[in-house]
């Protein structure tokens, strides 16, 4: 006796482009805390493929840092910010469709770090 079993599966043949990807969302923090940035909620089967990039050095993010997490939410996290360092550092996520290899480019997330950057006080050598 033989049984047949239909089923449905839903394939993300196109994604979205997001919308507004051309002007900024600031994300301010304090100095110090963490910054997580959010990206809509994408129900496609099978999951497309989310990359983040660092827009001021063209850098792809990758989980392997220890300051740069991404979560299974396509989340990015930036740990422990810092004026000097962090300040003005723009992010995009770039995601893939795994069929059609389409490309949709996110709003660029402005990272916004509030606190005092460190003055430096020359020291007298005798």
């Amino acid at each position: 006796m033989s049984q047949t079993v239909q089923t449905t599966v839903v394939v993300c043949i196109d994604i979205v482009p997001f919308a507004n990807t051309t002007h900024q969302q600031l994300v301010t923090v304090n100095e110090g805390q963490a910054v997580i940035i959010n990206l809509p909620s994408l129900d496609c089967y099978p999951a497309p493929t989310v990359y983040w990039r660092n827009m001021l050095t063209g850098v792809l993010i990758t989980s392997g840092s220890q300051r740069y997490h991404l979560t299974l939410n396509n989340q990015l996290v930036i740990l422990s910010t810092r004026v000097n360092r962090d300040n003005g550092t723009a992010f995009r996520a770039e995601v893939r469709n795994i069929f059609t290899l389409e490309t949709s480019t996110s709003a660029t997330f402005l990272v916004t770090v509030n606190g005092e950057v460190p003055q430096f006080l020359a020291t007298d050598v005798m």
